[in-house]
């Protein structure tokens, strides 16, 4: 009788290639120290970045609300899981994002040690953004002045931020709550957050990282926040069709909003996005 061998020869090349990237990962020496500039840069790009993603996030919620309370949906049982997912990962993008745009810690890349930042480390940010942009040292000088007193008022703790004046300012503190609770509870309800505190929080970081854009990232184009808001409804318009509530910026100009913030007096466009904003984008 002839005993036959099978040899297997098993691709070892993703445990090879998995090895590599966890040397890669591993800790060597002391981290990297940015610059006071490169920290002030990096901090305000990635907000604008976190209010790219907040934007989508908030019309996929809404649509998965209405999609939740659409009777047909029962008759289509992969549209309620889509619904049930959707509802939970935007509202966690939009939580997350809340707590790292407002961090109150004053150390590494937060809003609250934007806030400290010097008159001479503005001047410095301030000239790189006119280098970068084209546009007048002045004009940067004046929107980080204005980014700099609207993350000193909204980058406190949580408990701070719920006894506040302001109706951003309590709603930044309820979002803060629930990104700091979430991995703590496991239902799955939204407790206290109502809809319009999203609104009024994504519309505000949104004109936010549009202010940050015009001068950071020009290369994108005045109309990129706009087109974003529009192509995140439609998305969401399209997976949801029961979707009933206009565009967040319906009759809003996402840019020119942006810029009245910063030009036409810092108390003025501070009130208007921490009040006025939710009547100005008719979502109140």
């Amino acid at each position: 009788m002839t005993v036959k061998k099978i040899l297997l020869n098993i691709d070892q090349a993703s445990r090879y290639e998995l090895a590599e990237r966890a040397a890669r990962l591993m800790p060597n020496g002391s981290p990297l120290q940015l610059s006071p500039l490169t920290q002030s840069i990096q901090f305000l790009r990635g907000v604008s970045s976190r209010a790219s993603l907040c934007i989508p996030a908030f019309h996929f919620f809404v649509g998965s609300q209405y999609a939740q309370e659409d009777v047909s949906i029962k008759e289509k049982y992969s549209l309620a899981v889509s619904a049930s997912y959707i509802e939970f990962s935007s509202m966690n993008t939009i939580t997350l994002s809340c707590r790292k745009a407002f961090d109150h810690d004053k150390k590494g890349l937060t809003g609250a040690k934007f806030s400290k930042i010097s008159d001479n480390l503005l001047l410095e940010h301030a000239q790189y953004w006119a280098k970068n942009s084209g546009r007048p040292v002045e004009d940067a000088s004046a929107a980080l002045k204005f980014l700099r007193e609207f993350f000193r008022i909204c980058s406190q703790h949580s408990s701070r931020l719920l006894q506040a004046n302001t109706s951003l300012q309590k709603r930044i503190g309820i979002l803060k709550q629930h990104a700091d609770r979430a991995a703590a509870h496991l239902s799955l309800e939204n407790y206290e957050i109502h809809l319009y505190d999203l609104a009024h929080f994504t519309a505000s970081l949104c004109l936010v990282g549009e202010i940050i854009r015009s001068f950071d990232a020009q290369h994108m184009g005045n109309n990129y926040f706009n087109q974003v808001e529009i192509g995140s409804y439609e998305a969401a318009k399209e997976l949801f069709p029961m979707l009933g509530t206009p565009r967040l910026f319906k009759s809003v100009d996402i840019e020119r909003q942006a810029i009245g913030c910063w030009r036409f007096g810092e108390k003025e466009g501070l009130h208007m996005l921490l009040e006025q904003l939710p009547y100005a984008i008719s979502w109140f």
